[in-house]
């Protein structure tokens, strides 16, 4: 991986992200989000002190594993309604960010004994081992969004594998999960949530009032956008979550469809970066690896970015780089990190 250009992408992103709180006026969640920068930056250049390369070996691997589910069930036992944080100092720990490491090995170490096994749908179905017990978990919480982030990597990863016949055999198997979750599963408000997506109309001030304001936020914007601090749908707090879930909406409202395809060129570069690097290896490990966490952030992008176009339901997920958050922003650094000390050597 080209180091120097990790870090321009990284900058470029953490400059668009801290400038669009800033117009925003939430200057409390600028500095608390450059102060995450800040971490994520010092946990990205940890591979210069430490050999990542021991993440792979047996024994470690199963321990993050178990580490990952453990601190995904302890969640569940903390004080309050909301299972998914935990609150440490006045900040807010979301398990379920850094729990995907022990997924993402999880996932690595399958593929690297089954992949070629794929073609058997016996072996598919067996590839919901790895998903399956973090799925629960998630879903226990509850926590919809991240549990649809977590199924995407896996789907991402797994389709590649996979013939047409079992592309099919899947989509077909996906349509009755969605019909067992609707009936027995999802909870009305959650059901109200998709179908004020099919139908915004239904509950414009309520249940469809963010979707509302989203298109509303990129219909009175332009190529160029209404200038930084002049987007007053987000800055005046018409805009739902505008310094999170929705920051993307707010950028182009600002800056216009110019920023979102910088934006996208950045993550695409990234990712880019990802696939080469992989190519370049010769380690089955370090290979599967680069090629799942490529596929997590075209995962986050492209369930983040049509969330924010109005064009998907609203999942509760942060923008790759741009949303005010500190787990999602920290553990993406590190794992970018990670994939710098592994790919040091191309072994």
């Amino acid at each position: 991986m080209n180091q120097s250009l990790i870090i321009l992408i990284l900058l470029n992103l953490m400059v668009i992200s801290l400038t669009a709180l800033f117009a925003l006026d939430r200057l409390d969640l600028f500095y608390k989000q450059y102060l995450f920068w800040l971490i994520g930056f010092f946990l990205f250049f940890s591979f210069l002190f430490v050999d990542y390369r021991f993440l792979f070996e047996k024994y470690f691997s199963y321990i993050i594993i178990f580490l990952s589910f453990l601190i995904l069930i302890l969640v569940l036992f903390t004080p309050g309604h909301l299972k998914s944080w935990f609150n440490i100092f006045g900040f807010s720990f979301q398990p379920a960010e850094f729990s995907k490491i022990g997924f993402f090995l999880l996932l690595v170490n399958f593929l690297s004994k089954y992949q070629l096994d794929l073609i058997n749908p016996i072996y598919l179905i067996y590839s919901s081992i790895t998903l399956i017990p973090y799925l629960i978990l998630i879903l226990l919480q509850p926590d919809w969004g991240m549990a649809f982030l977590y199924f995407l990597i896996w789907l991402l990863v797994i389709i590649s594998y996979l013939s047409k016949k079992e592309i099919l055999l899947g989509s077909v198997i996906l349509i009755l999960i969605f019909f067992l979750l609707w009936f027995f599963v999802l909870k009305e408000y959650q059901k109200e949530r998709i179908l004020v997506f099919v139908n915004p109309d239904t509950d414009p001030l309520k249940s469809g009032y963010n979707l509302r304001q989203i298109k509303l936020s990129l219909g009175t914007s332009s190529f160029f956008g209404k200038g930084i601090g002049l987007g007053e749908i987000g800055r005046l707090g018409f805009l739902p979550s505008a310094p999170t879930d929705f920051i993307l909406t707010f950028l182009i409202e600002e800056r216009g469809i110019f920023i979102f395809i910088i934006y996208s060129l950045l993550i695409f570069l990234l990712i880019y970066e990802l696939i080469k690097a992989q190519n370049f290896h010769k380690n089955p490990l370090t290979k599967n690896f680069l090629f799942v966490i490529s596929q997590y952030f075209l995962a986050k992008y492209l369930l983040t970015t049509l969330v924010n176009f109005g064009i998907f339901p609203i999942i509760g997920l942060p923008v790759p780089f741009l949303s005010y958050g500190g787990s999602y922003l920290v553990f993406d650094l590190w794992l970018l990190g990670i994939l710098q000390g592994l790919t040091r050597d191309r072994v």
